[in-house]
């Protein structure tokens, strides 16, 4: 018995010794990646995988940070004289200029809920630039403690991501990149087959249809004014594309800061999840409590940074669907405008569902450590335990627009049955309505 028993103490020793040996070397690693900036670059951090989206938005004039390639996020800053900032003075001066333009052909010819979205949509962009702007201010208080997040949740005892992180948001911003682009493009060519179908078979005795008077109508008469040459052809395409990705990026941001939040979550609630029916120390839930804070910590610096870019993400999206389903029975002439439509349509509504699916993972991953902590035995119910229940409890996780509203599946659902709502109304007021196409000569 007693050998038995010095037997089972040396095989404890032996496994305590092991422990704390692979502790000290995670400690470590951790150590090391925390003073070496060349280490930082083999770890699947966000900094290093949002690092690409953050060099483009810079080729539009958004987010004008410095050394935004560097390893080290505390160098990744907001500086006034840099190049960045301005490329976002420029966009926002020759959207100014855009804007200003189709107002005033907007109060010449009048204004109604199908001609204005023009200006809507310039305006937005505008506004949404200067919102990533005051972000990219704050940029280095955001990812700074991120990384430092992300250096402890890298290393045992979480247990690694089937995906990593780069991957994800590169398959993600690659698909929402391609998806936009084509929609761009069907844009165009059923504006310039209307243009071209019209001039055809209205003018006499022409063959060719003029690039110069396609260009007059798409961009509202801007080249009455301006000379008509390469440069000023290659302004008007690349602003109209400008504020196009500005609308698009928005989005696909959110998306991006939803993915990354969501992993960190998901890793924290897998760790927790693997003690359940286990006999666990007050050591181990304390560190999970002081981990479950720091994510607590880094959710709201998001939240304080972001909440108004989700409300304008929202509203922009929430407009469009509208100003889309207002002409959604309006008959079409064309088989390229049907495809042009519902492409657009569609890619709308998957592009905003895809944003509250996301950003709802967040929270719903906060959520899974009560599972284990529900089924925590009365005898072991220590007070971190009670501490560590009352903090989950007690803190809704998740990206809000500004405290009104929480990307969540319930939230996205109450959006939808509002908007079938309000598609029943049209049905009603489309019955009186005469839909007939006007004629193409007019």
């Amino acid at each position: 018995m007693r050998q038995a028993a010095r037997k089972h103490s040396f095989n404890n020793s032996v496994q305590l010794k092991s422990q704390r040996r692979q502790q000290r070397t995670v400690i470590d690693q951790k150590w090391q990646c925390a003073s070496n900036v060349d280490s930082l670059e083999q770890l699947d951090t966000f900094h290093r995988a949002i690092r690409p989206y953050l060099c483009l938005a810079q080729v539009f004039g958004m987010m004008p940070l410095a050394n935004v390639l560097s390893n080290d996020p505390q160098l990744v800053k907001f500086q006034l004289r840099s190049s960045g900032t301005f490329f976002s003075m420029l966009f926002l001066l020759l959207g100014g200029f855009k804007t200003m333009r189709l107002t005033a052909k907007l109060i010449e010819g009048g204004i109604n809920a199908k001609n204005i979205v023009g200006v809507v949509f310039f305006s937005s962009g505008m506004i949404i630039c200067l919102n990533f702007i005051s972000l990219a201010r704050g940029w280095s208080r955001l990812i700074v403690p991120w990384n430092g997040i992300d250096i402890i949740m890298l290393f045992p005892p979480y247990a690694p991501t089937k995906r990593s992180l780069r991957f994800k948001l590169l398959i993600t911003g690659c698909t929402l990149g391609c998806l936009t682009l084509a929609e761009h493009c069907l844009y165009y060519a059923s504006s310039y087959y209307n243009y071209s179908m019209q001039f055809l078979n209205c003018q006499a005795n022409v063959t060719r249809v003029p690039l110069r008077g396609y260009m007059n109508k798409e961009f509202a008469g801007f080249f009455d004014n301006m000379p008509y040459n390469f440069i000023f052809i290659f302004y008007s395409f690349f602003l109209n594309f400008t504020f196009t990705f500005i609308w698009n990026f928005m989005d696909t941001f959110i998306i991006l800061i939803s993915i990354g939040l969501a992993q960190r979550f998901q890793q924290f609630a897998t760790r927790v999840l693997s003690l359940a029916n286990r006999h666990v120390t007050d050591a181990v839930w304390h560190e999970l409590r002081m981990h479950h804070i720091l994510l607590c910590e880094l959710m709201d610096l998001v939240e304080a940074n972001m909440s108004h870019i989700v409300l304008l993400s929202c509203l922009n999206n929430i407009y469009f669907i509208c100003n889309k389903l207002l002409t959604i029975f309006t008959k079409l002439r064309y088989p390229i405008n049907y495809a042009y439509f519902w492409y657009s349509l569609l890619f709308l509504l998957g592009r905003t569902c895809t944003v509250f699916m996301c950003a709802s993972r967040i929270h719903e991953a906060s959520l899974l450590p009560l599972e284990v902590l529900s089924m925590v035995p009365s005898d072991h119910w220590t007070e971190e335990v009670q501490r560590f229940t009352h903090q989950v409890n007690n803190q809704f996780i998740g990206l809000s627009g500004s405290r009104l509203f929480y990307l969540t599946r319930q939230s996205f659902f109450g959006m939808m049955a509002t908007l079938v709502y309000y598609e029943f109304m049209l049905l009603q007021l489309d019955a009186k309505n005469n839909n007939d196409l006007p004629a193409l000569c007019v």
